[in-house]
């Protein structure tokens, strides 16, 4: 009896002496709950992992090549049409000037250094051609009435007068152009000092000349002919109307 309660005794404290499960420690549980912050900071400086840099994708690269294709193409558009639109005058086409005596080189070279003097030629050519249509004009009137012979040998006289004053002070521009023309062709840094000095002189010489003959044949507008064909022709007939 009694050794038997011993023995049940030691039994019992044998299985006392079992472990117990360990408690899991603070640290061990905050782990699983949630890191500190001292323990976040820590971890954020030990992670190997490198942040991400901005770069510039592939996309982006070909996004502002084609903004700058675009501007480019833009500026390249501008400047073939339109600057070259808005100055269409520069492009010399040759017209029949038979009463400018200039050769086709000079005229050229008015053209293109002295614009306004071009035009002038243009215009006086225009002028004598008025002059002597209406002279013409007037002979075939003087053939038909011989009797009055008078009215028409007066109205031709002051037409005569009228055009070979024009011819007289355009032929006055002929040398000093011919003189610039071969200068610039021998120095064209003379050649083009020579047209800037002259330039305003010998446009508003012209000029001058041009408006005095235009007072004589504005009444002999209405007699002009329509319109000629032909290019050239034609072309000489709209810068008449233009000038005139």
């Amino acid at each position: 009896m009694l050794g038997f309660g011993k023995k049940k005794k030691e039994d019992e404290e044998k299985k006392g002496t079992k472990t117990a499960p360990t408690p899991p420690s603070p640290g061990k549980k905050a782990g699983k709950q949630g890191k500190t912050p001292a323990e976040e900071g820590d971890t954020a400086k030990n992670d190997p992992t490198p942040k991400k840099k901005k770069t510039i994708t592939k996309k982006k690269v070909i996004i502002l090549l084609l903004v700058l294709g675009v501007i480019g193409a833009c500026l390249l558009v501008y400047t073939t049409y339109f600057t070259k639109k808005g100055s269409e005058t520069t492009i010399y086409k040759k017209i029949d000037l038979t009463h400018v005596k200039l050769p086709e080189e000079i005229m050229k070279f008015t053209f293109k250094h002295f614009p306004d003097l071009y035009f002038s030629l243009v215009n006086f050519n225009a002028q004598i051609t008025l002059f002597d249509t209406e002279i013409t004009r007037i002979k075939t009137i003087a053939q038909k009435y011989p009797e009055q012979k008078k009215i028409t040998d007066t109205e031709k006289k002051v037409l005569e007068k009228g055009k070979n004053t024009l011819v007289k002070q355009f032929s006055k521009l002929e040398k000093p152009i011919k003189e610039t023309y071969v200068l610039f062709q021998v120095n064209e840094t003379r050649g083009l000092a020579r047209i800037k000095e002259q330039q305003k002189e010998l446009t508003g010489m012209a000029q001058t000349a041009l408006k005095t003959a235009q007072e004589q044949t504005k009444k002999i507008k209405s007699h002009t002919p329509q319109v000629p064909k032909g290019i050239i022709q034609g072309t000489l007939y709209k810068l008449k109307k233009k000038f005139l």
